[in-house]
């Protein structure tokens, strides 16, 4: 080396001494960069202002008088039974949560941003086609940009959607090639949804924040997807507490000066959660808790998302083309008359009537529910076409948005036939027409359509068989239990092809089977009672069986059968038989 040549020294690489703003308040890695303007790779993928305005903070120990007025008891905002939480001690605390201020807040917990991007980009696969409690333009724009970081109501609706997601993955509600579900199982659903709920302080109704509210909705569906009903019930109140402190259930009453956005975010959740109300009711026999008669709340405008905003607020009257939320809709339709029928159903399932009855002192002028059932099937026939032939998934959220509704629309249709004809005294026989309908027509449906609805929907099936227990209460003839039995048969044959992947769900089918089973040895033992000891083909009536041949033999007792169990008397079922009737449908 000659003596004018400098020695070329490796470059050392930029290291940032401090995080920039954007980066710290989502708790990443600051990505430094040689670029313009000093802006760091995060910022620039994003699209953010790369800026290091916040005050510096003093490095090392504090002084022992900081020690000391730190070193208070928790306040009431702080969760104190984390360390008794087995969920929550899996989930690695990144910084503390402390104060209900949001310009200070910090989460426990911040999954990475890749994660939460991803199962958005899901919810609105799998979830938002029944549930679709947001905008899709305006959140993927915020979840882009980490808004929810520092927004504390947003990171708790976020994360509980997330949450859903999540579990909606481990249950094999993927429908397209694009995802790899291993690499979303960490964090995984229950730590989402223990970071969701954290978050949410406990007067949170008092705040009328409506991310808040919305993330009590989502919870509640994510504990369906559990299996976990009494929690169901549980964020199901809180977010009714939410409507009747602010009386939410008026538009009237909603603030001031509401985006667009905003107002159609709240449509759908109000009436999403109506119909949850009301279908927990007949699903899990509860109590519907609203009333749709004391409603003032406009249906979502029947136009899809990308078609308004808060600067451009398109409505139903300037939207030409047909909108899925059209189908969306008219399934509310369907519960609001669901709900009318639910008083009728409660009565039925509870024989021993402890309150006192007012049913005389109020006039009777509801229709019969055959007539309500014919004015429901005219305003199906009135539905554009697209909404009643479910199309195979295309992997097209736009395209597949129509089959999911068509698929709904199929489900509550058939629920509402179903609880009619039970609350109108139906015959065994229209009970199990019904019930045959309703199970072919699920077994037309694209399997990745039901598994897509997932858990909901499993749930909507075995309510039908729970519904189908009433067929017992007055007893059987011998050829009406055998219509009652293959419908049950045929209905855990379509459980089973269901509960594969459902992570609270397995073994439905066999309990279903187990229960026909005991009704079966019941009805073995009924049958040798009243044939005294003897086979029906054994008595008198029998033709020779010398006379016949082995084919005609067997054909004239199975004639004989049926006749005979065509005009047998009606077998009363004890009612231990069904004492866990419930218990197979419980997947809890």
């Amino acid at each position: 080396m000659s003596q004018t040549e400098v020695p070329q020294r490796p470059k050392k690489l930029r290291r940032n001494r401090r995080a920039c703003d954007q980066c710290s308040a989502r708790s990443v890695k600051c990505r430094p960069t040689d670029g313009e303007l000093g802006q760091c790779q995060n910022c620039i993928d994003y699209g953010e202002t790369c800026t290091s305005l916040r005050p510096m903070a003093r490095r090392g120990p504090k002084p022992r008088s900081a020690r000391s007025t730190t070193s208070q008891p928790r306040t009431d905002t702080q969760d104190v039974t984390s360390s008794r939480d087995p969920a929550q001690a899996q989930v690695s605390p990144t910084s503390q949560e402390t104060t209900l201020d949001s310009s200070t807040w910090k989460p426990r917990m911040m999954p990475p941003q890749a994660i939460v991007m991803d199962l958005t980009e899901i919810y609105f696969e799998v979830v938002y086609p029944v549930f679709p409690y947001f905008h899709r333009p305006t959140l993927l724009r915020r979840v882009s940009r980490g808004e929810y970081a520092t927004n504390r109501p947003l990171f708790a609706s976020v994360l509980a959607m997330c949450a859903l997601s999540s579990a909606r993955v481990r249950d094999g509600a993927l429908y397209t090639s694009r995802w790899d579900a291993n690499s979303l199982k960490s964090p995984s659903s229950e730590e989402l949804f223990q970071a969701a709920k954290q978050v949410i302080p406990p007067d949170a109704a008092l705040s009328q924040e409506f991310d808040y509210m919305r993330a009590y909705a989502l919870l509640a569906i994510a504990s369906i997807q559990y299996g976990d009903t009494p929690r169901m019930n549980y964020y199901l109140g809180l977010y009714h507490s939410f409507v009747a402190v602010g009386m939410l259930q008026d538009e009237n009453n909603w603030p001031a000066g509401l985006g667009h956005v905003e107002i159609e975010e709240r449509r759908r959740l109000f009436w999403s959660m109506y119909t949850l109300d009301i279908f927990s009711s007949i699903i899990w026999g509860g109590f519907a808790k609203s009333r749709e008669a004391c409603f003032n709340v406009c249906y979502p405008a029947e136009c899809d998302d990308e078609y308004y905003s808060d600067s451009n607020p398109v409505t139903t009257a300037n939207y030409a083309a047909p909108s899925w939320v059209k189908g969306w809709n008219f399934v509310t339709d369907l519960y609001r008359i669901l709900e009318h029928a639910v008083d009728r159903l409660g009565n039925l399932r509870n024989p021993v009537q402890r309150t006192p009855s007012v049913m005389n002192y109020i006039e009777q002028g509801s229709p019969r529910e055959a007539s309500v059932l014919t004015n429901i099937m005219t305003l199906y026939e009135q539905l554009p076409p697209i909404f009643k032939t479910t199309q195979p998934l295309t992997g097209r959220l736009e395209k597949d948005l129509f089959g999911f509704q068509a698929a709904n629309i199929a489900a509550s249709l058939q629920l509402v036939r179903m609880v009619l004809f039970t609350t109108d005294n139906s015959t065994v026989d229209q009970k199990c027409q019904i019930a045959s309908e309703v199970i072919n027509g699920f077994a037309s449906v694209p399997v990745a359509y039901l598994r897509a609805i997932s858990s909901p929907l499993f749930h909507h099936l075995a309510g039908i068989g729970s519904i189908m227990g009433s067929a017992f209460e007055n007893g059987l003839t011998e050829s009406s239990y055998r219509r009652v039995r293959s419908v049950l048969l045929d209905l855990a044959n379509l459980l089973a092809n269901l509960e594969v992947d459902l992570y609270c769900a397995a073994g439905t089918s066999d309990k279903l089977r187990a229960q026909v089973s005991r009704i079966d040895e019941f009805m073995k033992i009924q049958r040798s009672v009243d044939a005294g000891g003897l086979t029906p083909w054994t008595t008198h009536t029998t033709p020779n069986p010398e006379l016949l041949s082995p084919g005609a033999l067997h054909a004239a007792q199975q004639q004989q059968l049926a006749a005979m169990s065509e005009n047998s008397p009606q077998i009363h079922f004890p009612a231990e038989l069904f004492e866990n009737w419930s218990w197979a449908f419980d997947f809890n």
